[in-house]
């Protein structure tokens, strides 16, 4: 009796702490980083998750501990994350975004999110076992293959942490270009010209520990020798400052007709704190300014009909501000301003950061051929290859990575570049696409 009182009575104690921090983490989040406030209810689940796996692992292993050492080193080892986040937030509820070394930040909090993840796959095999278990009593010994349950997880813990490290520190900036064909000349018989288009997108400047992998991909870029390059948003991670370091790399890049880009959710200020709304409207300007100083040309809302030597080229690009329909997304995007203007002669490529502005597009039919993404990141985890893909991306998003068709219209979504979240990339490489595609030029001269 006497234990039960005091396991229930540290199981208050857990909860109630795990509610005041969850309460504290509010706050800050909520003045500091606005837009990720509501994500709280993520944290609450793997705060659960946490607390539920710690109590297990003292349950079954509370009369095995040989020497207090080892438990010392276990209590250290699964409550550091917790502990680094602690005090991580602690300094970004004082110092503030704008005041903190966001590469660091960002390393610190990712490789914490990481040890999670993992931990919460664990906790998910776990409670999968104890339901199984409420029904199965006495089919099996139910402590015995807790504890089985438990070492496996332990060397699944040590695999997916190896993994980690590795996408962290060797995939994170191993470049793939993915290369494909898309024939929209609609006939063998009739004057055709083909263009090469590269595409990048989630950049999110501040993730990079040194400018040096941003200089490898802008080299990359440019060995394609593209007609057209295209970056579908998010530049930045926090604020337009971040892009300052990098305006000496990226003024490298080079094409023949010109740079095009949109603005995606972390481009407009949203997960830092600004002082008051028009501030946060100046630092978009800002990073517009920036990339319209680089040549590129950035598109809200708009399309721009192409021309070479005075000539119509047959081409509009349109460029959708953010657009998403997850309520857990702002929504920044208007499809009918950003086609108002549009000749629906020619062939029409549309940038939109969300994919999922495509499926808006194809129930409108808006005179988009060709539809540019990015944003879901492939959730930097999965398996890409031209045969076959998965990620749990796909959990969240119909498409999420590569090319898709409906109704003689093509979305393709670049995985992205930089990380979110986490650091690290694990079989899903950070993409540069090129695609080379063939027009019908019949009715325009170049």
């Amino acid at each position: 009796m006497r234990f039960t009182f005091v396991k229930n009575r540290s199981l208050l104690y857990y909860i109630l702490s795990g509610i005041l921090l969850l309460s504290i983490l509010y706050v800050i989040l909520a003045y500091h980083v606005p837009a990720v406030k509501m994500r709280i209810f993520i944290f609450a689940i793997w705060m659960f998750g946490e607390i539920y796996l710690w109590i297990t692992l003292l349950n079954s292993f509370k009369n095995t501990w040989k020497k207090k050492i080892s438990f010392i080193i276990l209590v250290v080892c699964y409550w550091l994350p917790a502990c680094v986040i602690v005090i991580t937030m602690g300094i970004l509820g004082v110092k503030g975004m704008h005041q903190l070394n966001k590469t660091l930040y960002l390393t610190v909090v990712g490789f914490c999110i990481i040890q999670y993840l993992i931990k919460f796959l664990i906790f998910t095999f776990i409670l999968v076992y104890d339901l199984i278990a409420l029904f199965a009593k006495k089919i099996f010994n139910v402590k015995r293959g807790k504890r089985i349950l438990l070492r496996f997880s332990a060397g699944f813990y040590v695999v997916a942490l190896i993994l980690m490290i590795y996408g962290t520190f060797w995939e994170a900036d191993d470049f793939q270009i993915r290369e494909m064909e898309i024939d929209a000349s609609k006939g063998k018989d009739v004057l055709f010209r083909e263009f090469k288009l590269v595409l990048i997108s989630d950049l999110h400047l501040a993730s990079w520990r040194n400018p040096i992998a941003i200089e490898k991909a802008v080299q990359l870029v440019n060995a394609q020798l593209p007609d057209f390059v295209f970056i579908t948003g998010d530049l930045v991670q926090f604020s337009s400052e971040e892009v300052i370091e990098y305006i000496p790399i990226l003024s490298q890049l080079k094409s023949r007709y010109g740079i095009f880009s949109v603005l995606g959710n972390h481009d407009y200020g949203r997960y830092a704190r600004f002082k008051t709304d028009v501030e946060r409207k100046m630092d978009i300007q800002k990073l517009i300014n920036y990339q319209t100083s680089l040549g590129w040309r950035v598109l809200n809302n708009e399309s721009v009909k192409l021309y070479s030597d005075s000539a119509q080229m047959g081409i509009t690009i349109a460029g959708v501000e953010f657009y998403s329909p997850k309520k857990m997304f702002f929504s920044e995007g208007d499809l009918v301003r950003t086609f108002q203007n549009v000749d629906s002669n020619d062939y029409i490529i549309l940038l939109s950061h969300d994919p999922q502005a495509w499926d808006d597009v194809i129930s409108n039919n808006y005179p988009a051929s060709l539809t540019l993404s990015g944003h879901t990141h492939g959730m930097q985890l999965g398996y890409y290859s031209n045969e076959f893909k998965f990620s749990p991306a796909s959990l969240l998003y119909k498409q999420w990575g590569g090319l898709y068709e409906k109704k003689d219209k093509f979305l393709y979504v670049n995985v992205g570049l930089g990380s979110v979240g986490f650091p690290a990339r694990v079989g899903m490489k950070p993409e540069i696409t090129v695609i080379n595609i063939k027009l019908n030029l019949l009715n325009h001269t170049l």
